[in-house]
């Protein structure tokens, strides 16, 4: 190879034109004589160039693609029986924003009352997508997403062809969100229903549980209603499965139990203490139960700014449902629907090749999100199910480190978008492990030979920098870091291990713009070892959704020998069918 004019004879040579050619920057760190600690280097890079490094499933496309036909927004049609004019139509699932909607007078807040009801019929599926999901409520005009931000809205989803259910989400402008699941089944078979929905600021829930005995049978572990069954009858002989049962329901009603629908079955669990919760977002479809969502106060609190009341897309996989909606009444204003209202829309009656479904795409790209310069690395990672054979990493070979090691990384990183229980991980893992088999479902993330920062978190809270140390999952810890929003901005960030703090235990330290983290390593987490062979990033084996996010001007720890001469590898791009519905695995 040759260097400006200087030829290389010798892979040492080859190394530093190497470095030369494409910006990286190591330089020998003090770390003395100890023997785990020799040929350490600190390896910077800012990505003015492909930098080369090793991909796995990091860059997924599909096949046969399927074409999208969105088609909703004002019809002088009657399905739902108000007489003629209505809105509706079919509304498919799609990262690509879809909305119809009346725009409101000023924004609302959690701080505000406002309802709305009407007329709705399901209208069966036919051909070969899946059926899906779709909203109706109150939000904003700007972004939407999966359980979307700014929003109050009633999440109306085809479960099969022929069914639907019914649900409620809320998020504020800081993406921490709240939402429940009613045991509301109904035919799709276009028959007009009536729905209700409205929302109290000033509600307060009840201190006393109605069953008290049922909380017992109860934890914030998921259980089937048989699992809960048998605790009632070990405290109750008596009791049977439909008592059980309709105690439940009540409970899911009353706003106390979350009810989790899966593919592989029915769970019911405890929701969080009732004491810190103000405001009630209540719906009720025909004349039956009305259920309760309370939120936490956090929530109510919370900045939000709902622009425009319509019909908007569950901004997630391709899937579709179709519904339509009249007899019109929000915040106490009935709505005139016989004929065009002229509300505003946005990609609502277009049609477009979808591309996008549960994939990866991250890797070394020519944008310019985190850094100074044009070059950085990131894209879209997506929460994949445990046993789906498709996640990935995008990472450099850093030869073999371990707990004995001192290591550290830093550099900027700008968080661009984000859909609720998505993640990703960055940082330093062991390959081997990373890409192992998992065939038990509940498995995932965590995985052994981890230590590095994840972007992840609850609903109710968005997201969090999180600094996690996993030599072994059984011994695995992580410590919420500062809550990390996907506002586009840049940040700076930094992480040290060092193996000699924490009385000879470990310590990371981890800091995010001016905020700093301590995690102290467990005995048993450093007797379990590990060892670490790639820096970079990787997807969560754990179901969910997606983020979007970049990383630049990187400066990271590794090992190499003397004589080590760097491998550039091209960038692979992984082939599959698109999945029907957008997601093979759930």
């Amino acid at each position: 190879m040759t260097c400006g004019n200087v030829k290389s004879k010798g892979r040492g040579r080859g190394w530093l034109c190497f470095l030369l050619l494409t910006g990286v920057a190591p330089f020998v760190l003090p770390v003395g004589d100890a023997t785990p600690q020799r040929g350490l280097l600190q390896v910077h890079r800012d990505f003015t160039s492909d930098p080369g490094w090793e991909g796995v499933n990091n860059r997924v496309i599909g096949e046969n693609c399927p074409t999208v036909s969105q088609d909703f927004g004002w019809t002088p049609t009657n399905y739902s029986g108000g007489g003629g004019g209505e809105i509706g139509g079919t509304i498919f699932q799609s990262r690509t924003p879809a909305w119809y909607g009346m725009a409101l007078g000023r924004p609302l807040s959690f701080h505000d009352r406002f309802s709305a009801s009407g007329r709705i019929a399901i209208i069966p599926l036919e051909g070969t997508v899946p059926s899906g999901a779709a909203y109706l409520g109150f939000f904003n005009s700007t972004r939407q997403g999966w359980r979307p931000w700014n929003s109050t809205a009633i999440r109306i989803t085809c479960v099969r062809p022929d069914r639907a259910t019914f649900g409620v989400d809320a998020m504020t402008a800081l993406w921490n969100g709240d939402g429940y699941q009613t045991e509301i089944v109904i035919p799709a078979d276009g028959k007009p229903h009536t729905w209700r929905f409205a929302y109290d600021p000033d509600a307060i829930p009840p201190k006393e549980w109605p069953d008290p005995r049922l909380k017992s049978y109860l934890s914030h572990r998921r259980q089937t209603v048989d699992e809960i069954f048998a605790k009632a009858k070990q405290a109750e002989p008596g009791a049977t499965l439909e008592q059980v049962q309709r105690r439940l329901r009540d409970a899911v009603a009353l706003g106390w139990v979350a009810f989790v629908p899966k593919v592989r079955g029915v769970f019911y669990a405890l929701l969080d203490s009732r004491d810190d919760r103000k405001g009630c977002i209540t719906f009720q479809l025909d004349d039956g139960r009305q259920y309760r969502d309370w939120l936490p106060s956090a929530l109510h609190e919370a900045p939000a700014a709902m622009d425009r009341f319509g019909i908007f897309n569950m901004q997630v996989y391709h899937r579709v449902a179709r519904f339509f909606v009249s007899d019109l009444t929000v915040n106490g204003r009935k709505t005139e629907l016989s004929r065009d209202p002229g509300w505003d829309g946005h990609g609502n009656r277009c049609q477009y090749v979808e591309r996008d479904f549960q994939r990866q795409d991250f890797g070394y790209s020519e944008t310019n999100w985190a850094g100074e310069q044009i070059g950085e690395i990131g894209g879209l990672f997506s929460r994949t199910e445990p046993i789906d054979p498709i996640h990935g990493y995008y990472a450099d070979e850093v030869g073999r480190l371990t707990l004995d090691d001192p290591i550290s990384f830093s550099g900027n990183i700008c968080f661009v978008n984000g859909a609720t229980d998505g993640g990703m991980f960055f940082g330093y893992f062991n390959a081997k492990e990373t890409m192992k088999d998992i065939t038990d479902e509940r498995g995932g993330m965590p995985l052994d030979g981890m230590m590095g920062i994840l972007v992840d978190g609850p609903t109710r809270i968005g997201y969090y920098f999180t600094p996690l140390c996993s030599p072994k999952r059984d011994a695995a810890s992580e410590k919420n870091g500062p809550i990390f929003l996907p506002t586009g901005e840049r940040h700076t960030f930094s992480f040290d291990y060092d193996p000699r703090a924490n009385s000879g235990v470990g310590r990371i330290r981890m800091t995010l713009d001016k905020e700093t983290f301590i995690l102290d390593l467990t005995p048993p987490q450093r007797a379990a070892g590990a060892t670490f062979d790639r820096f970079g990033l990787a997807s969560i084996r754990r179901g969910g959704k997606y983020v979007t996010l970049y990383l630049d001007d990187l400066t990271y720890t590794a090992r190499r020998p003397e004589d080590y001469g760097p491998v550039h590898h091209e960038q692979q791009i992984t082939v599959v069918p698109y999945p029907p519905g957008g997601r093979k695995y759930w």
